[in-house]
């Protein structure tokens, strides 16, 4: 499975302008004549040529990344340059360079270190990555890697595009470094000449990565629609190494990951749900459920980030509504082998220190069961799918969770979904059921943490999941004895009542139910 175009950067929207840059008056620069000479040269030349000699290279890397410096300075990446988000006409970039030089010459930069880094990577000239931004006996990142630092550290004033290719160039200049990437280095020329391997410090680039996996997480943690799009192709590049896949979860980027992809398919049904893809585009879901995906691949090797995708039980109920409303093929495809893995890693490689749970497969099986994703699996079973790995997916995780369900009490699995928060009506939300197992909501602790839960979720943006809270409660207060003065006493009342004006006219019913159970001594009789 692969994720085409997302590691890539777009041309700049004022690329037209590019030729037409006229270095001696821009003084604000600082400029040597040397330095322009090289931009110059450079521009005449094939970028093979340029890059052929690594000490040429190295220089060129330096200018681009100085004009970054230098423009930023200056004020440059907040200008009229960094309002324009589309390819304009010549004319139009034309205008953009005599009000916004500064502006162009950062798109510019940019997109010649990128252009050198993708050339770089493919070994055409014999000289690598690692030999342009590493230098000294030891391999040092060059300080001058800042300079794209600062570009992201502009935060919302910033320019879109000089912060996505800024991100992105700075995340496969220190991919370079990673050992895990060593193999994937070219190791022969375009003639077939061994490229000389050089030493590459991980840990100088270790602080660099801290900050840049720490940008990626602020950027999911805040951003909303297309802005996140701005850290998107970073983090997939980030994912291809195993020590940056642990960074980030090591940041909390999981989290923040399942929230965004929640964001584009929580609560969506029918009409709602197109709207809910809309703003989240069905590429964008597809490219942050990939990222997630290759984050399954760490399940065996870390209980740390066994514990980060069970927390919360955010990454799988993420995970089944994208299942359930099945934007594009492509989306359920990598999410359902997300959930696979997820179904099937083990813990005996990392196991948890003494008294902590194993969280295996069989837990993030009940965690699926618990947010309806039998029902959603039993619907793609009656669907005709071209691609077989998604019917191979299917059919696995089927088998996996009738197994585990056949192994679950009903209280087991009513307890597991309201723990999940993703209440869905079935035969754990009847009168029949609260009968039989109103007791067992006290809890091991008798402190009604499943009733506490039921309280909390009344406040649920999703109205069925209110609903549903409010039809449990009411049963609770029904079925257990003096549950109407526990109920009054955990603040079911107060959240209840606003609820009886609810637009929703379904919820606005059980809320009365709700509230007439909670009041009313002999409920039965009056309903």
């Amino acid at each position: 499975m692969a994720s085409k175009g997302t590691t890539a950067l777009a041309p700049s929207p004022v690329a037209h302008a590019f030729p037409h840059i006229q270095w001696d008056p821009l003084g604000s620069l600082r400029l040597t004549a040397q330095e322009t000479a090289l931009l110059r040269m450079a521009e005449t030349n094939p970028i093979e040529y340029t890059l052929a000699d690594s000490r040429d290279a190295s220089m060129y890397a330096r200018v681009l990344l100085k004009l970054l410096a230098e423009a930023a300075g200056a004020g440059a990446a907040t200008g009229e340059v960094s309002k324009i988000t589309e390819a304009v006409s010549d004319d139009f970039a034309m205008k953009a360079l005599d009000e916004d030089p500064l502006g162009v010459v950062t798109h510019y930069a940019l997109t010649k270190l990128y252009e050198i880094i993708s050339t770089l990577s493919t070994g055409v000239s014999g000289v690598t990555v690692g030999a342009v931004f590493y230098v000294g006996k030891d391999g040092v990142l060059v300080d001058q890697w800042k300079a794209l630092l600062r570009i992201l550290n502009k935060g919302g004033k910033g320019d879109p595009y000089t912060q996505k290719g800024a991100a992105l160039c700075l995340a496969h200049i220190l991919l370079t470094s990673c050992p895990s990437q060593r193999f994937s280095a070219p190791t022969m020329d375009k003639d077939g000449q061994p490229i000389k391997a050089r030493p590459i410090s991980y840990a100088s680039a270790v602080e660099p990565l801290e900050a840049l996996t720490a940008w990626i997480v602020s950027q999911l943690k805040n951003a909303t629609g297309t802005h996140v799009g701005l850290c998107i192709p970073a983090l997939s590049a980030l994912m291809t190494a195993s020590e940056t896949r642990s960074l980030f979860c090591s940041s909390g980027g999981v989290k923040y990951l399942a929230r965004q992809l929640r964001i584009g398919s929580k609560g969506s049904k029918g009409v709602d749900a197109k709207k809910k893809i809309g703003q989240t585009s069905v590429q964008q879901l597809y490219e942050l459920t990939f990222c997630l995906w290759t984050l399954t691949y760490e399940l065996n090797t870390s209980y740390t980030i066994r514990s980060d995708f069970a927390r919360d039980g955010l990454t799988i109920a993420s995970l089944v509504d994208l299942v359930s409303i099945a934007p594009r093929e492509k989306v359920v495809r990598v999410a359902l082998s997300s959930l696979r893995n997820m179904a099937t890693c083990e813990a005996h490689e990392s196991p948890p220190a003494a008294g902590l749970p194993a969280l295996d497969g069989a837990h993030f099986l009940s965690e699926m069961i618990a947010c309806g994703l039998m029902k959603a699996i039993d619907h793609l079973k009656d669907r005709q799918f071209t691609d077989p790995d998604i019917i191979d997916d299917v059919n696995v995780i089927h088998k996996l969770l009738v197994n585990n369900y056949k192994e679950m009490t009903r209280w087991e699995v009513y307890k597991n979904e309201v723990e999940s928060g993703h209440l869905q009506w079935g035969s754990t939300h009847t009168e029949a059921f609260f009968k039989e197992n109103a007791n067992m909501m006290e809890g091991r602790d008798g402190d009604f943490r499943l009733v506490r839960v039921l309280i909390a979720l009344l406040s649920s943006k999703d109205e069925d999941v209110a609903a549903i809270a409010c039809y449990d409660i009411g049963e609770f207060v029904r079925h257990y004895p003096n549950g109407r003065a526990i109920a009054k006493r955990l603040g079911a009342k107060e959240l209840v009542m606003p609820l009886i004006e609810h637009e929703n006219v379904e919820l606005q019913r059980h809320a009365l139910q709700c509230v007439s159970k909670i009041m009313v001594q002999n409920w039965e009789h009056v309903k």
